[in-house]
């Protein structure tokens, strides 16, 4: 479909949005107002105005508020989207500092989950980055020691998976192999005009030292610095197609759960093969990537240690665990063992509802006159019935216990709590987060495992019905 007298950049453009996987796609355009940008607007303006684009565009401004001057570009970008046709709207973010994170990452990561609240979930989102910016990436992520993966760079087509069930959508880059300079002599031949950030010559930000000191150093020594830099990211792609493809066989073997693995597996791996199984497997759960020596550590203590032993290793906010022959993924887990709450009987004549902490969700506690069919149904559901003693005092939710002996409804002998919690094959971390249920300060049920026999509901008035909302 491409015409001869079409503008070299709006064919590349048309060529590469033909793409199978593009097709039958809402097109958002993620529009700061800079040149980049400025060029990929106006390039899809003409495109749509001959009835060549194979959807629907529109494009998005994210206002971060961090420049003085961000109303005036968020006007700019308003009017000159309005100039071409093209459907537009401002997001303004506030972006909250963050230790460890730069200021420009955490810019990104609000601009991109403003962009997934605000687009289809089919889209497309287009962005202009070019060739100089995939070198700028790969020179980053040499100096902070990256893998392949981090070599690889920016790809030209990815899920755009800011939150897991946004992943239908996909974000592109059409220009990454045109430079900067075709970009900019575009925008002086059609005389467009755009937004220049203060901020792109403050060169305490990495990416501008790079730009305005190293790499002009480099393309003078070496001309086509560029292009074999951006050869080797598409060499580096490949080779991480080929190790995620590795981890995906892997994982089908070793997964148990989404985020449990079979460490007798793991052993049968090489050392290599378990910590690219590992980066993957931890890539699926939609947490960062750990550091290499992180990943060593996870080698040296959840995956050699002894058989009763547990370790666990923190991997930024979360946790990689080990209970037995199992690596857990999990949060990273507050303290909750000093909550507990205490009602009075009177208290339980109406419907509480009690909210647990850390996420933990919440219990609907009322009094109940179950039949034997209502309570033999609330035992497959998150639903419990306890039966209440006729000296009823009190209810005290805790998730701290000075293990006492206990007779769950399926044992025929008391055992103290401890023990069967390591009989029913808890999580050494699990046991810690299970509410129990004391009535008159005697423990009655450990939620969702068992209720102690003696208050096992029968068919009276006098029942405790508890639903857990988690």
């Amino acid at each position: 479909m491409t015409d001869l007298y079409l503008h070299p950049l709006w064919q590349t453009l048309l060529i590469f949005l033909q793409k199978p996987e593009l097709a039958n796609r809402p097109i958002t355009l993620a529009y700061s107002g800079g040149v980049d940008s400025q060029v990929l607007l106006h390039c899809l303006a003409q495109l749509n105005a001959k009835g060549l684009l194979p959807s629907a565009v529109n494009a998005i401004h994210i206002n971060h508020g961090l420049s003085q001057h961000a109303l005036s570009w968020q006007q700019f970008t308003q009017q000159s989207a309005e100039q071409l046709g093209i459907p537009y709207q401002a997001i303004a973010v506030s972006i909250e500092n963050k230790n460890q994170q730069s200021l420009e990452a955490l810019a990104r990561d609000a601009r991109y989950l403003a962009i997934e609240q605000h687009s289809g979930n089919n889209a497309l989102i287009l962005t202009a980055h070019h060739q100089d910016d995939q070198l700028e990436t790969m020179l980053l992520a040499l100096k902070r020691g990256a893998g392949i993966q981090g070599l690889s760079a920016m790809q030209s087509v990815r899920k755009f998976s800011v939150r897991k069930f946004s992943e239908q959508r996909l974000i592109a880059r059409p220009f990454l192999e045109v430079s900067r300079a075709g970009i900019e002599a575009y925008a002086e031949q059609h005389q467009l005009h755009w937004v220049e950030d203060e901020s792109n010559v403050d060169q305490s930000y990495d990416r501008n030292f790079l730009r305005q000191t190293i790499i002009p150093l480099l393309e003078q020594r070496w001309p086509q610095i560029k292009q074999t830099a951006s050869r080797s990211a598409r060499h580096c792609q490949q080779g991480q197609l080929l190790l995620e493809q590795m981890a995906i066989t892997d994982l089908e073997k070793a997964e148990i759960s989404t985020a449990i693995l079979n460490i007798n597996y793991l052993k049968t791996l090489s050392q290599p093969r378990i910590i690219n199984l590992l980066r993957f497997f931890i890539k699926q759960n939609n947490q960062l990537a750990p550091s290499e020596k992180q990943l060593q550590q996870v080698m040296n203590t959840c995956l050699s240690a002894k058989q009763d032993k547990n370790p666990e290793v923190k991997l930024g906010k979360y946790y990689l665990r080990r209970y037995q022959q199992r690596l857990h993924l999990t949060a990273e887990f507050e303290d909750v063992s000093a909550w507990q709450q205490q009602f009075s009987s009177n208290a339980l004549n109406q419907e509480l509802t009690i909210d647990l902490p850390d996420s933990l969700g919440k219990l609907i506690v009322s009094r109940a006159k179950l039949s034997a069919t209502e309570i033999a149904q609330q035992q497959i559901t998150d639903q419990w019935s306890i039966q209440l003693p006729d000296d009823f005092e009190t209810l005290m939710l805790a998730f701290s216990h000075q293990n006492p002996k206990c007779l769950p409804q399926y044992r025929d002998k008391r055992r103290p709590l401890k023990k069967i919690l390591q009989e029913l094959d808890v999580p050494t971390w699990q046991r810690k987060r299970l509410p129990f249920i004391f009535i008159n300060n005697n423990l009655a049920a450990a939620l969702p495992l068992f209720i102690n026999k003696e208050y096992v509901a029968k068919p009276t008035n006098n029942c405790l019905r508890i639903t857990w909302h988690k």
